[in-house]
């Protein structure tokens, strides 16, 4: 245990001073004060030495006759802090309870007492420590929260932690990608070294209970494989945002004029096998669109209604329904498309006269379009034959 150099501090209450022989006696002890900081188990001890209020007490055996000349108690209490220090046995690891002796190192007492009309009693002085605040012990896995983003076999753990007590102290897991439901997964608290994490923790006051937890990941989304897998509420999402873009869509159109627009139903294609090229599944929307051609257009000659087969397909739809802000359980939305070079006409339309129709003329080449988009796929449907 290193020596201390006893410190000025502020004042404590007044020491019994006996005079005899014409010298004042001096209880060291009643002039000394021990505090304590920190948590119980690792608290220190802090010493301080009141050298002032030993001279103000005693200023005839000191020389002073002014109790206002500051400077002289002030040389006075820096002479007694250079020559009086000591010791305790323990001051740091504390706990409620301890016991520690303070120890005087009387090396300087003989030049004070013949310096000054003094006599100095240094005695050991016991003190109990107590009153120490205990460090709160919780299980920061009460604060974790497990989300997961993607769709299986590619689900991706996010760890959230809310409400924390402790700072600079994080969650990790060693696998977070690649993840199904089913798939066993270790969650860490704070680094390697379980001692780091304690002190780290312990200085803001708690000690963790445990390090590591082990979960079991559910609720990724998965490929939906039939239509049974799809929540009303998600179907009518997707129903919803494709009738939209149709309107929007219809809007657009110069020479005819959407007029009706009815659901059939929805056929899901799924790969025979377990994977395929264009993706996991594709759930087709089909649609009976009435268009009225305006007359004027050489197309007036087939009549001016027109009933034809629209279609909306969602590429790769997943289950539970996660999306937010009015976005639809899928990678993606596909709509007919085509092109035109000159006379030539490619893609998902066909014409009447010289009006350009999106679509299919009939629900058999919906279909067949949808066969060559989906190779080597099975096809569930809701849609009654007519």
């Amino acid at each position: 245990m290193k020596k201390i150099i006893l410190k000025l501090s502020a004042p404590l209450l007044a020491a019994a001073v006996l005079v005899s022989c014409g010298r004042a006696d001096i209880d060291l002890n009643n002039y000394l004060r021990l505090s304590f900081s920190g948590l119980d188990t690792a608290a220190s001890a802090d010493i301080d030495m009141d050298y002032e209020k030993i001279v103000t007490d005693n200023l005839r055996a000191f020389g002073i006759k002014d109790p206002d000349d500051r400077e002289s108690i002030q040389r006075a209490a820096e002479k007694l802090a250079e020559c009086i220090s000591g010791s305790p046995d323990k001051d740091s690891m504390l706990s409620n309870g301890d016991v520690i002796t303070f120890r005087w190192d009387r090396s300087g007492v003989e030049e004070l007492e013949n310096t000054y009309k003094i006599r100095l009693a240094l005695s050991d002085k016991e003190i109990t420590v107590c009153d120490l605040r205990e460090a709160e012990r919780f299980d920061p896995f009460d604060f974790l929260n497990l989300e997961y983003s993607g769709v299986e076999p590619n689900g991706e753990l996010i760890l959230n932690a809310d409400g924390l007590p402790v700072k600079n102290v994080s969650f990790t897991a060693r696998h977070t990608s690649g993840l199904s439901n089913g798939d066993r997964i270790k969650v860490r608290f704070g680094g390697a070294s379980e001692k780091e994490t304690t002190e780290k923790c312990f200085g803001q006051g708690f000690v963790p209970e445990c390090f590591e937890k082990a979960y079991t990941v559910s609720g990724v989304p998965v490929y939906v494989k039939k239509l049974g897998d799809i929540s009303k509420a998600s179907y009518e999402r997707m129903d919803g945002y494709a009738q939209e873009e149709l309107r929007k869509l219809g809007a657009s159109w110069a020479d005819k004029k959407l007029c009706d627009v009815e659901l059939l139903g929805a056929e899901l294609y799924t790969p025979a096998e377990n994977t395929a090229k264009w993706g996991r599944n594709a759930l087709c929307y089909v649609y009976r669109v009435t268009s009225d051609i305006k007359s004027g257009s050489d197309a007036k000659k087939h009549g001016e209604n027109l009933d034809y087969y629209y279609f909306t397909y969602f590429l790769n739809v997943f289950t539970p329904d996660n999306s937010k802000n009015g976005e639809f359980p899928a990678e993606k939305a596909v709509f007919p498309s085509y092109s035109q070079f000159y006379d030539s006409f490619y893609g998902d339309a066909f014409k009447v006269g010289d009006v350009i129709c999106e679509g299919c003329k009939s629900l058999d080449e919906l279909r067949q379009t949808m066969a060559d988009c989906f190779e080597g796929s099975i096809c569930e449907t809701n849609i009654e034959e007519e």
